[in-house]
């Protein structure tokens, strides 16, 4: 229902919500309708919880997997998920009766909605990335149980929401439900998919600024205005002690690491094994350590783990929980990162935190390694079963993987924790004094023939075929390439994908044939044969580019990488034609050895192998001569240059249209006036034709463009949120010899 239907209907939109999920429920068969209403039942007597958000990403890619195979799509729905598990919870949290009622009939449609996808195989990649485009914006606030009871116009934004999150599910489930031939005859319609989108947009960015608004009002901030405000009931001061306990813990998003690695592929090899099925069935605390070489699939595999938790925990009582530490955001290698992060996915599940708010002060200051532990063990029982899956932890330093092991050995002594953790093998053997802090270790390593390293290469041409990323003349051809890939990956998943992609680039079946005989041995050889072609045709930006990501504190967002590109160090003039028109030909002079995100658009290397050999070398080999030092120098003039623009005031608001003719080139005013490619490419095809008449004043048409771009000053400077957060942490490596730079 549209925005002014909405406003319009006599109807509350609780009433509505109530009426839209009814019918839903009609339109079921019967066997559909026993489910439905099995799973609401199920709903109302235990709230959704943030588990069943994963059960249900984890059953999607079961159900593709077993019948198509290939790619991973169930991260794309998680945080979609996680919006509608949290109004299903409020319900039960803070309302009650027929309100808790109909957000269980949410969960249980979106529930059954999403879970019927997987039978559109054709359309699982398209409506899968629909929803993450929607989970983007998707109203997910830690606060919302605080501030729904307060705001009427908070509880109709959300209740408006997820009337169109339920027609958009009806209208998925009913094509779902068409016979073959109707599905053959028919399509879903774009049109429609891209209305529902919109109007989730519209009412997500309403909820969301009516919770700042309400944040806002307390001058000290929202934790200051929830134990301020409710102080009424027993249940409002729970909910604001929870909270304050939790954020205690920790405020570091982990599932984003685990969705990126999750998404690369699927892998069973550990499942299948004795020592993991003693492990998870295990009733007391112990350990199951993964070791492998670099790029044999460690990470990919214990995030296939999590999945198989989830599933698993669905038929006992277990929680699961997760950490994957990443080499490009130092705050995730820090143990006080990790151990709360653990801690608060434990003391989330319980009930009532009252008794531990005391020891977490009154202020926002993070407590210690210590403290958090404290928190953990006293708060969370004993007795109940859990599973922590740990990966990266090689990537940490000595002395905080040190103080990590010590915490995690205090909390299997405390608590039934059941640890699998991945290590890298070293030379220097010292898995061997790592595993004896770890309680009842087992050791499983991953071989080199590997068998889901076949299944990957077959699954991973079979994707690059069907969307045409791999051409080739002879159809024979393939079986070769499987044969090579399978005979030279040594049990490293990374060495196939890049040699894949690597192979893609090819034009002839003879260069493919050639690049077969001729296989790099190792990642070594790899990272540099990708380096040396890709940045054969402008090194400059090549080096600049690696610099930029490699130095960052966070990774960059293609949109940040962009503008950081375009700065000249120690130049403090502001010229729009400076930027790079198309960030990917700086990405291309990387080859494929830089990856996007497809959820966050952030750019980073595809393996922290990638940055261990640029950096340090691996096998005593390096690329060129390249060291952090310069690419902390590079970024940090960078940023100084940038901030020393003088442009981030009023000048983003106060633009004035003055006239421009039609001869004078209007270059500058396109790029400063467009959020996008696709309207600069409108705009200048206008000028073209404009052009021929001298004297027409373009003034009318730039501000004719202008006025369709309402958030101008959100869409320029994308770099300046970076560097006005971080450049305290870059400014020491500032060029001291420079004189241009020691100026500004």
């Amino acid at each position: 229902m549209s925005r002014a239907l909405a406003k319009a209907s006599p109807l509350k939109a609780e009433i509505r919500l109530a009426q839209a999920v009814s019918e839903f429920e009609a339109d079921l068969r019967k066997e559909q309708k026993s489910i439905f209403r099995t799973q609401k039942t199920q709903s109302l007597s235990a709230a959704p919880s943030p588990g069943n958000v994963m059960q249900i990403t984890a059953e999607v890619d079961r159900q593709i997997s077993q019948k198509f195979g290939g790619r991973c799509f169930g991260p794309r729905f998680t945080n979609f998920l996680q919006a509608v598990q949290q109004f299903a919870a409020l319900g039960d949290v803070v309302v009650g009766g027929s309100q808790n009622l109909v957000a269980c009939g949410v969960w249980s449609l979106v529930r059954m909605s999403l879970l019927s996808i997987v039978s559109l195989s054709t359309y699982i990649d398209k409506l899968s990335s629909l929803f993450m485009d929607i989970g983007r914006s998707a109203p997910y606030h830690q606060a919302m149980a605080l501030l729904y009871p307060r705001s009427t116009k908070l509880q109709s934004y959300l209740f408006e929401y997820f009337i169109v999150v339920v027609g958009l599910c009806h209208y998925i489930f009913e094509f779902g439900q068409k016979s073959t031939v109707h599905k053959f005859t028919s399509s879903l319609n774009d049109g429609k998919l891209k209305s529902y989108r919109t109007e989730l947009d519209e009412w997500a960015k309403s909820i969301n600024e009516e919770v700042h608004l309400n944040e806002a009002q307390e001058e000290s901030g929202f934790r200051a205005l929830a134990t301020k405000w409710f102080k009424s009931t027993t249940s409002e001061q729970r909910l604001a002690a929870n909270l304050h306990v939790l954020d205690f813990c920790s405020l570091y998003n982990h599932q984003t690491s685990w969705k990126q690695t999750r998404k690369v592929g699927n892998a069973s090899f550990l499942l299948q094994r004795a020592e993991y099925q003693e492990w998870r069935l295990s009733t007391s605390a112990c350990t199951l350590i993964c070791t492998g070489k670099l790029g044999s699939g460690k990470s990919v595999l214990l995030a296939n783990l999590v999945d198989d938790l989830n599933l698993f925990t669905g038929k006992e009582q277990a929680l699961v929980t997760y950490f994957f530490c990443r080499h490009d955001i130092p705050k995730s290698l820090q143990a006080r990162t990790i151990i709360g992060s653990l801690a608060r996915q434990l003391l989330s599940t319980v009930p009532d935190l009252a008794a531990l708010s005391k020891s977490c002060g009154s202020g926002n200051a993070p407590g210690d390694t210590e403290e958090v532990l404290g928190l953990l063990i006293q708060g969370f029982s004993p007795s109940q079963k859990v599973y922590f899956v740990l990966d990266g932890l090689d990537e940490c330093e000595n002395e905080e993987k040190e103080i990590l092991l010590q915490a995690v050995q205090k909390i299997q002594t405390a608590l039934k924790v059941l640890v699998c953790a991945s290590f890298r093998v070293e030379a220097n053997d010292s898995l061997q004094s790592i595993t004896k802090q770890f309680v009842a270790a087992c050791i499983v390593s991953m071989p080199d023939d590997n068998s889901d390293i076949e299944h990957f290469i077959e699954t991973d041409l079979e994707r690059c075929l069907r969307q045409e990323r791999l051409i080739i003349g002879d159809p024979t051809l393939i079986l070769d390439i499987q044969d090579a890939l399978l005979k030279g990956s040594h049990g490293m998943f990374l060495w196939v994908t890049l040699q894949i992609q690597s192979l893609c680039d090819m034009k002839t079946d003879q260069a493919i044939r050639e690049a077969l005989t001729d296989l790099p041995k190792g990642l070594s050889e790899t990272f540099a044969r990708i380096l040396r072609k890709s940045g054969s045709s402008d090194p400059i930006l090549q080096e600049k580019t690696l610099q930029l990501v490699l130095a960052a504190c966070r990774p960059l967002t293609t949109d940040e990488l962009r503008e950081a590109l375009s700065v000249t160090p120690g130049d403090t003039n502001w010229d729009p034609s400076r930027i790079l028109n198309d960030v990917c030909s700086a990405l291309a002079c990387c080859g494929c050895l830089l990856n996007v995100d497809e959820e966050e658009s952030t750019v980073r290397v595809v393996h922290h192998s990638v940055r261990q050999y640029i950096l340090d070398g691996i096998d005593g080999a390096r690329y060129m001569d390249f060291s952090i030092e310069k690419a902390q120098r590079k970024l940090a003039d960078t940023i100084v240059t940038y901030l020393g623009y003088g442009i981030f005031g009023t000048e983003l608001s106060r633009a004035k249209v003055r006239p421009v003719m039609a001869q004078s080139t209007p270059f500058q005013v396109v790029q400063t006036t467009m959020e996008s490619n696709r309207a600069t490419r409108h705009l200048a095809t206008r000028l073209i034709k404009l052009r021929k008449q001298p004297a027409f004043d373009m003034s009318r048409v730039i501000a004719e463009s202008r006025s369709s771009f309402k958030s101008k000053p959100e869409n320029m400077f994308r770099f300046y949120t970076y560097a006005k957060m971080y450049w305290q942490d870059h400014i020491l490596y500032v060029s001291g010899q420079d004189d241009s730079m020691l100026r500004l």
